[in-house]
């Protein structure tokens, strides 16, 4: 029964997303919430943009639906043993509701700015998103999705509140090249479903499965040459949902040896992350605004390599499996086979830099 719900989850919500995403792409035409191809974009033609307001969605109607199945069984049909598993989930569901509850609060402000953003455009004041983005954190934070690894309280609170933002930016920064912000947060959430069912986390288990499957519908139309954009819509939801289900999910088992598997979201997460720190420090380097685009992302780097751009999506596709497998591996396995999985991926990383900057080179 539990992977039945898991199946059914992924389905409806991918089911969902290639409905509400096509709707999403009609409204972006009809009210000119478009991406024109001029000054550093380089797609060929006019895109729509929110395709985020379609994953979103998805997500929130599979949720409600999921929700209201766990709540009605238990009500109806408690003793049937079909139903079991959902019945007893209505004990946990009532303690997992605010967490739930403030989780949407915020994902629902971030999508209303991010509707605005790709309404206004450069217009928009970077200031006022990052404040939303703060005050989203604060809703998941104070609704009770926090870190409890670190020795203090505030610690703990001010690392959740940075973890947060810092996620939603690093996939607002990855989503510069078709497919390849909505197949990392694919990649990742099957990643961190696999963990989590595997661990008997059920409703974080859920959870992920549901944002995989809205994110495989936006695929269909996002792969390349894209029919649409998630837009910031949609790249600030999608970090957010990650940045507050790793702090809601847990990672060290009964057999892990030490506290290491606590850095599991880190490594699953590291490639948008690594982006994110690398784009950054160009910029800042170059003394250009942080949060004005180019063509400095991993993506645009390997196309100077002389990849295609489905070469170089597939290929940050690739970094992010292998890491994040390894990853996976981390709470059942000696200190000392730990270390060698953390510096496996350090040397990954050194690799995609020297191609990188080889890429660089080449400008």
């Amino acid at each position: 029964m539990r992977t039945l719900t898991y199946i059914l989850a992924f389905g409806g919500s991918v089911m969902a997303s290639l409905i509400f995403v096509r709707f999403a792409m009609r409204m972006a035409v009809q009210w000119d919430v478009q991406d024109h191809p001029i000054g550093r974009k380089d797609h060929a033609k006019v895109t729509p943009l929110l395709g985020g307001l379609g994953i979103y969605a998805a997500f929130v109607t599979v949720l409600g639906a999921g929700l209201a199945a766990v709540y009605g069984v238990s009500h109806t049909m408690a003793d049937n043993d079909l139903f079991a598993l959902l019945a007893q989930q209505q004990p946990l569901l009532q303690t997992a509701f605010p967490k739930l509850l403030a989780l949407m609060a915020g994902a629902t402000l971030l999508l209303i700015i991010g509707i605005i953003d790709d309404i206004h455009g450069i217009d928009f004041s970077p200031a006022i998103k990052l404040v939303a983005q703060i005050v989203a954190a604060a809703i998941a934070v104070a609704g009770g999705a926090q870190s409890s690894f670190l020795p203090a309280p505030w610690l703990n609170f001010v690392f959740s509140m940075a973890w947060i933002v810092a996620i939603s930016n690093a996939f607002n920064f990855l989503d510069n090249m078709d497919g390849l912000s909505a197949g990392i947060g694919l990649i990742c959430g099957a990643l961190f479903f696999w963990l989590t069912a595997s661990q008997g986390q059920y409703f974080s288990a859920l959870t992920f499965s549901i944002l995989c499957g809205a994110l495989l519908g936006f695929l269909w139309y996002n792969r390349h040459p894209a029919r649409i954009f998630m837009g910031d819509v949609g790249s600030l939801f999608t970090g957010y949902m990650f940045g507050v289900l790793t702090l809601t999910s847990s990672y060290v088992v009964s057999d892990s040896t030490s506290l290491l598997p606590v850095i599991i979201p880190i490594v699953v997460l590291g490639v948008p992350i690594y982006d994110a720190v690398t784009v950054i420090l160009i910029r800042i380097r170059e003394r250009r605004p942080v949060y004005v685009g180019d063509q400095c992302h991993i993506s645009h780097r390997l196309l100077k390599l002389g990849m295609s751009r489905n070469q170089a999506v597939l290929f940050v596709h690739l970094i992010c499996i292998a890491i994040g497998m390894s990853a996976l591996l981390l709470p059942y396995l000696s200190l000392r086979l730990s270390m060698f999985v953390l510096v496996q991926t350090i040397l990954i990383y050194l690799i995609l830099t020297l191609l990188i900057r080889a890429g660089s080179k080449r400008k």
